[in-house]
């Protein structure tokens, strides 16, 4: 099921643009990715500008994601290192750079915004799938007023609600999952960032710090989570009128036998390729 998406047709999307479409992928997720994109460009009807980030691919596999994407520009995990490793010493933020030195998700962080000049950003995980409009991760003419964010299953940060509120003075909401967003590129302070990282407790389960400080951020900024036609669960089942379903999870079994068939079923790859023969 996961191969059948390499027999689509390649996706062009725009060079500039005030909001763009940011992706991290590595090499047991790269094709899922595909189905992530193509389904979001697809069903959202736009052209915004697309980044791919290497969070771990094998040799191969960005050539084949730059030929499904020939416009995108894909930022290899060597050329990242070095240029926003350079770019965190520069600005003198040492607890940032030893973070993102820990755990490769944290490029959704730190490089996805260092790494930007537009205002917004649409951020999509390699286990997303989309099958209706997603209104609410489109631009309007007047801007997003708000941060989105998925609503997570449980609570996913590093530290309790009460120990945040009394570490920073923020209480964000319990439930915002990182996997799928829209947010506004200046809602993240490094300076501030720096100073939350002295508090050791944020690495108490370093894969969900970078979780907690988007949380922490939009919070500042404005935030709000995604209805739940948006949804997460490693379980099968869709809600009616489902827009969009994230299966977390290592095995991601319902990726498959769920999300990717009801696309199939609902004639998805066949669309692709009707468009591309208009």
């Amino acid at each position: 099921m996961q191969s059948r998406i390499l027999d689509t047709p390649p996706l062009r999307t725009a060079s500039t643009g005030p909001i763009e479409v940011r992706a991290l992928t590595w090499r047991r997720d790269w094709k899922n990715l595909i189905w992530a994109l193509k389904s979001y460009y697809h069903f959202s009807g736009v052209d915004y500008p697309l980044t791919i980030h290497d969070g771990g691919l094998l040799p191969g596999q960005a050539e084949v994601l730059a030929r499904h994407f020939p416009d995108a520009t894909i930022v290899g995990a060597s050329d990242a290192d070095a240029e926003v490793e350079s770019r965190l010493h520069r600005a003198g933020w040492e607890r940032c750079a030893a973070y993102r030195r820990k755990n490769p998700s944290t490029r959704k962080l730190f490089d996805f915004v260092l790494l930007s000049d537009a205002k917004y950003q649409v951020s999509i995980d390699s286990d997303i799938v989309f099958f209706r409009r997603p209104e609410l991760l489109i631009l309007p003419p007047d801007g997003v007023p708000v941060n989105r964010y998925n609503r997570d299953l449980a609570y996913w940060y590093s530290m309790s609600l009460d120990d945040l509120d009394k570490a920073f003075g923020i209480r964000p909401p319990p439930l915002v999952n990182s996997g799928l967003a829209i947010f506004q590129r200046e809602s993240f302070n490094f300076d501030q960032v720096e100073d939350w990282l002295q508090d050791e407790r944020l690495f108490a389960d370093t894969w969900v710090t970078e979780q907690t400080i988007h949380a922490l951020s939009s919070t500042l900024h404005g935030i709000e989570l995604l209805p739940d036609t948006y949804q997460v669960d490693d379980k099968p089942g869709l809600v009616d009128g489902s827009i969009c379903k994230h299966y977390p999870g290592f095995l991601r079994v319902w990726l498959y036998r769920e999300g990717m068939r009801h696309l199939v079923e609902t004639g998805f790859l066949s669309a692709l390729r009707g468009r591309s023969a208009e």
